[in-house]
């Protein structure tokens, strides 16, 4: 089945943490599986980490078997996806009884749903989180009485940690973006993939001291403390203005 995502609208109404939306998805409902086809589905850092330690590959092997690499247009940052298979557009992770088969390591993009999250500033210029829900046709969870408040359901779907390193490699795109008329070199580029999502190939690396940014013993930390000083190493050493002057 092909259920294409043309026909999506968001509701004007920005929405709080605080705020209240009518929402439940649950196996036996009408529209179940329907928003895991035709999807372009881009992996964040973190999403990546959770996505192959629940499947049991290396990043090499993960986008090998189910998606691809490429540098994004705008950012020229490196990107992973994962490709909807070609018989029928479905997400390759998908059982069509079952439903999803990494659920408790899905995606942050598959958590949010059926929201959307942006920042804005009030009238102070203070930044300040909102989401807007996204309808599609297809989708019936929106018809379903159990109201919501929008913090709650972060919390329930697990979306905190997600948030967080998403924050931060947000702000590494948006430094980037500040640059985007220099190009990365290959070095620069093969840095940045290192360190965002080959975190298997860094610990060898650290362990060999070819990263500057560690010391030896950093090769055995968690993988979350991994990540999380890598991209901050992105966001403040590697996208220097001086690296970037060619």
């Amino acid at each position: 089945m092909h259920i294409p995502h043309y026909n999506i609208v968001f509701d004007p109404k920005d929405l709080t943490l605080e705020d209240e939306f009518p929402f439940r998805c649950y196996k036996g409902i009408v529209c179940f599986n329907k928003c895991c086809y035709d999807v372009k589905l881009i992996l964040s850092p973190y999403d990546l980490l959770r996505l192959k330690k629940s499947l049991g590959l290396s990043t090499e092997e993960l986008i090998e078997k189910y998606g691809e690499f490429f540098i994004g247009e705008v950012t020229q940052l490196p990107v992973i996806s994962i490709n909807m298979n070609p018989y029928d557009y479905s997400c390759p992770f998908l059982d069509e009884k079952e439903g999803c088969k990494v659920y408790p390591d899905r995606p942050s993009a598959c958590r949010t749903y059926p929201l959307a999250r942006y920042f804005a500033e009030n009238e102070k210029g203070e930044k300040i989180e909102l989401y807007k829900i996204i309808r599609e046709t297809h989708c019936k969870g929106h018809y379903e009485n159990r109201p919501i408040k929008v913090k709650d359901f972060l919390k329930e779907q697990g979306l905190l940690p997600y948030h967080h390193f998403n924050d931060l490699w947000g702000e590494v795109v948006l430094k980037r973006q500040r640059f985007a008329d220099t190009p990365l070199t290959g070095d620069l580029l093969d840095l940045i993939y290192l360190l965002a999502y080959d975190l298997e190939g860094l610990r060898a690396d650290i362990k060999e001291g070819n990263v500057p940014y560690f010391n030896t013993e950093e090769a055995s930390i968690p993988d979350e403390v991994l990540l999380e000083k890598a991209l901050k190493i992105i966001r403040d050493e590697v996208l220097k203005e001086e690296n970037l002057n060619w």
